[in-house]
């Protein structure tokens, strides 16, 4: 019985490696984590203000629906709100 607790333990570090060795494998290179940190949202001052805003814009209008009866969601005007963000 415990000679297959032994094994069981085996395999699994066995498993565990492999994971191991296919995740360093198939990760990207350092450069390639560079690049795609560049191009990440955050990265751009002038996108991550876009989306602050954005964001703000969202949560005033959940907070107006959530204080009122009416459905103000129907009431805003979302492509021109959108295109003010251009």
């Amino acid at each position: 019985m415990r000679s297959r607790g032994l094994a069981s333990g085996i395999w699994t570090l066995l498993a565990a490696s492999a994971a191991a060795v296919c995740w360093v494998v198939a990760g990207p290179s350092e450069q390639r984590r560079r690049e795609i940190v560049q191009h990440l949202p955050e990265s751009n001052k002038v996108r991550l203000e876009a989306s602050r805003q954005r964001n703000t814009l969202v949560m005033q209008i959940i907070e107006e629906s959530a204080q009122s009866e009416k459905n103000i969601a129907r009431k805003k005007d979302w492509y021109k709100l959108s295109r003010s963000d251009s």
